[in-house]
């Protein structure tokens, strides 16, 4: 299948590109200390790098190609035949199904988002756990690639973890890898993006402005759109795709589980300025913590431990993760709770 995502190179002289931390994937495999310093700081700084993986991982990125074309394939479904696998009707925990345009908050007319996903489970993808995995089966002509992908960016998250874990000076029975280990039952999914094109009249974020509710995400994207809220200018700074590369961001469980000193990112998603948006690709894989892992701050002599306030409660990984897709949806979004958006 011919790919109709190309690279996206024409764009304003004026734009705000954040300088972002490349690191080495292959250096951070080594035992690099300049990449694990590097690595760490962008956590502590940014909440978001790039991670570079060309020629570390070669078959990755051919499967990085053909889970673009499965996009294309999924996408160009019909509409009825998507929505038999309703993500809110199929899974309640939100990690195998569809979701429509327009379900979730957004800033677009009627208060709505205007991309529609599709989430496939980890542990459906390499057979791990439960095998009830309901899916149409244009999934099934791509699985190899989901697996290669799933595995490879799994095994570079617990590099990454190590690495942090290690900097950190964390014991091993507080590791970050122990609450993320990747032969277990998980939470943890591939989300396939697509946003509408829209006229140069509707302007405002397709995706709300909001933080992650899991650890790592690995983004891969081939077009302008990933906008963040840089940390030292307060301003919504671009993120320029790379060929090759992951866009890795930090979420509120990293945050949580350091009490804030690793950065979770506040990111959306936007049109160019002057123009109008886009039809836009993009993919993800979300690494969240194991659903019993308790959100407080492990022990390091770098961090902070704060203690619970009056009236609130610790919770674990699966209760935050509830709590936040009720705010991302637009049925159940309220105002007062509206802060769980950006894990504040």
């Amino acid at each position: 299948m011919t790919s109709r995502v190309q690279q996206a190179d024409d764009v304003p002289d004026e734009l705000l590109v954040t300088q972002l931390e490349i690191i080495s994937y292959e250096a951070l495999r080594d035992g690099s200390e300049v990449e694990a310093t590097k690595l760490f700081n962008a956590c502590c700084h940014d909440g978001i790098f790039y991670l570079d993986m060309v020629g570390t991982e070669p078959d990755i990125l051919k499967a990085v190609d053909d889970i673009y074309a499965l996009e294309q394939g999924i996408f160009d479904l019909p509409e009825e035949e998507l929505m038999q696998y309703d993500i809110d009707v199929l899974s309640p925990r939100k990690l195998n199904g569809y979701k429509p345009i327009g379900r979730n908050r957004g800033e677009l007319t009627g208060g709505k988002d205007g991309f529609q996903s599709y989430a496939l489970p980890k542990d459906g993808i390499v057979n791990l756990g439960p095998t009830d995995f309901k899916r149409p089966q244009v999934v099934d002509n791509h699985m190899r690639s989901l697996r290669t992908f799933s595995l490879a960016v799994s095994t570079a998250a617990t590099t990454i973890l190590t690495s942090l874990s290690s900097t950190l000076k964390l014991s091993p029975l507080d590791s970050l890898q122990t609450s993320h280990c990747p032969y277990v039952a998980s939470p943890n999914l591939i989300r396939l993006l697509k946003y509408a094109a829209q006229p140069l009249s509707e302007r405002g974020s397709s995706h709300i402005p909001h933080t992650d509710l899991g650890s790592l995400t690995f983004l891969f994207t081939r077009q302008y759109g990933l906008q963040i809220l840089g940390a030292e200018s307060g301003a919504w700074e671009w993120v320029k795709p790379k060929a090759g590369y992951a866009t890795v961001n930090l979420g509120d469980c990293l945050s949580l589980l350091t009490n804030k000193f690793l950065k979770s990112c506040r990111h959306r998603v936007n049109a160019l300025p002057g123009r109008a948006m886009e039809e836009r690709y993009s993919f993800a894989y979300f690494l969240r913590p194991q659903d019993e892992t308790v959100m407080r701050a492990l022990r390091s002599p770098l961090v902070s431990v704060g203690e619970v306030g009056e009236g609130e409660a610790e919770s674990t990984s699966a209760e935050w993760m509830q709590r936040k897709y009720a705010m991302l949806r637009g049925e159940t979004w309220n105002e007062k709770s509206s802060w769980i958006l950006t894990g504040a």
